[in-house]
């Protein structure tokens, strides 16, 4: 590969530093958890589920026909995990935070369509690489998805001289190199080797690399710029039979499979929450009237910066929940999906489990979800090896949920001191886990950072999901 330009570099680190910070940290961040052997949704889920409408628009792609053919509804981030798997969650999560990241420029437009072949090259390596029966298709689609990020960048970033300069020229790769020093394909490479972004990326290009899943990433790439005006069948002919040996499929089988994507992508796109995306990826004929049909309007609402109670999701996932016991999924799962219906149905600005130590001497936290510094669950550590009867060993031994309010100042100061200043000593939530009628840990849940209230319709909401985590352990206990 060849060096990256000083002048790359320069714009490299202003993206970094400035207008794109939250994308390449958001990638490290889930590639971290999933490299660890220990990691769970949980974890994963908490990356998603700090913001609201990042939440709702993974959820309703994870829902799509595309993602979910069998229609198993998903209400929670967590079930998303169990039923799609980690991978192909990270990707969804990926694309919307890749779209976020570029919102709200000055070239809207170009951004938007410059993102529509970025999705479109995806869906189609992805559906490729399926069809050479690749073990890493979500990889692929993520390489596919980057392989413009230089361009995406570049129309959303680049200063208003830079870019009327380098529109009076043909816009061409001799253009991009006179007019800023650079290719836009060598801005992608810098940026796949600052940012880490994906092994597979960073070999597309390699000239010498004719791996099949790098040539998987070239082809996705050359039909979504090919296609970016129309189809063309006649000149597609020669892509499709360097695909159609690649993946060892004839033309008959071949070229449907590739229509349906472009459809899927378009679909996909408008899954985005982005706006003005109808035919933004154009349509082969063949499915053409299909895609016509498509209501491609938007449906989804801005989100709050904190979730709000909502019955009807309390109601959804409280169900998923039920039927997660049933089929004896694990009880970490059941527990994350008890946080996540605290938090989003029942409008918490954070939820906490915390499990007592083997001695029985400390109260340490397991999950965190919501609004919380990295560092909250480490520093989260309660000691109850005392003498002294204190307010966590009350809320242990309680037989029902516990709201703690302002009408209760003393106890507010008494759960600010014993938690060692994590707790503000705002209204709480409390209700412990038990097995055998003894405590084994402790859900907690709160609205500080938003300063919003608790009353005694949130008591209940809370205890309903507690009792279905009290449920599954006994449930599963019993089961062996």
């Amino acid at each position: 590969m060849t060096p990256i330009p000083v002048a790359a570099q320069r714009f490299i680190h202003q993206l970094t530093n400035k207008h794109m910070p939250v994308f390449p940290n958001t990638m490290l961040e889930i590639n971290q958890i999933l490299e660890q052997e220990d990691s769970a949704a949980v974890d994963v889920a908490q990356v998603i589920l700090r913001d609201a409408a990042l939440t709702s628009r993974l959820l309703k792609m994870a829902n799509s026909v595309y993602y979910n053919p069998q229609g198993h509804h998903i209400n929670t981030v967590s079930r998303a995990l169990m039923l799609l798997g980690f991978e192909q969650v990270k990707v969804l999560a990926l694309t919307l935070v890749l779209i976020d990241s570029l919102k709200a420029t000055k070239r809207h437009d170009k951004v938007l369509k410059e993102m529509a072949v970025s999705l479109h090259a995806a869906v189609q390596a992805q559906n490729m690489a399926t069809l050479c029966h690749s073990e890493t298709p979500e990889d692929i689609f993520i390489a596919a998805l980057l392989s413009r990020l230089g361009h995406l960048t570049f129309w959303a970033f680049a200063d208003e001289k830079t870019v009327t300069a380098f529109e009076s020229r043909d816009c061409n790769a001799t253009a991009e190199s006179d007019v800023l020093g650079f290719t836009l394909q060598q801005l992608t490479q810098g940026l796949a080797e600052a940012w880490s972004l994906n092994d597979l990326l960073i070999d597309s290009f390699r000239p010498n690399v004719k791996s099949e899943s790098v040539l998987i990433i070239r082809y996705a790439g050359q039909l979504a710029i090919e296609t970016s005006n129309g189809w063309n069948a006649d000149k597609l002919d020669p892509w499709f039979e360097k695909v159609a040996s690649l993946t060892h499929q004839k033309l008959e089988t071949l070229k449907p499979s590739v229509h349906e994507s472009a459809l899927s992508a378009q679909k996909l796109l408008n899954l985005t929450g982005s706006e003005r995306v109808r035919g933004l990826i154009p349509l082969p004929p063949e499915v053409k009237a299909e895609g016509e049909q498509q209501d491609f309007s938007s449906d989804l609402e801005p989100a709050a910066d904190y979730p709000a109670p909502d019955q009807s999701m309390q109601l959804r996932i409280l169900q998923d929940i039920s039927q997660a016991i049933q089929e004896h999924c694990g009880i970490n799962l059941i527990l994350e999906m008890v946080m996540e219906g605290i938090y989003r149905g029942a409008g918490m600005d954070r939820v906490i489990f915390a499990v007592l130590s083997a001695d029985k001497k400390q109260l340490n936290c397991r999950y965190v979800l919501g609004n919380q510094n990295e560092q909250f669950c480490e520093l989260f550590q309660i000691s109850i090896d005392s003498n002294a009867q204190t307010l966590f060993k009350d809320l242990l031994a309680a037989e029902d949920a516990v709201l703690i309010d302002n009408s209760q100042p003393s106890l507010l100061k008494k759960l600010h001191k014993e938690s060692n200043q994590l707790m503000a000593g705002k209204p709480m939530l409390a209700m412990p886990l038990k097995k055998s009628n003894k405590p084994v840990g402790l859900f907690l849940a709160d609205r500080q950072a938003s300063d919003r209230g608790l009353n005694r319709q949130d008591l209940i909401a809370f205890r309903q999901f507690c009792q279905q985590a009290s449920l599954a352990f006994t449930f599963l206990t019993i089961q062996g």
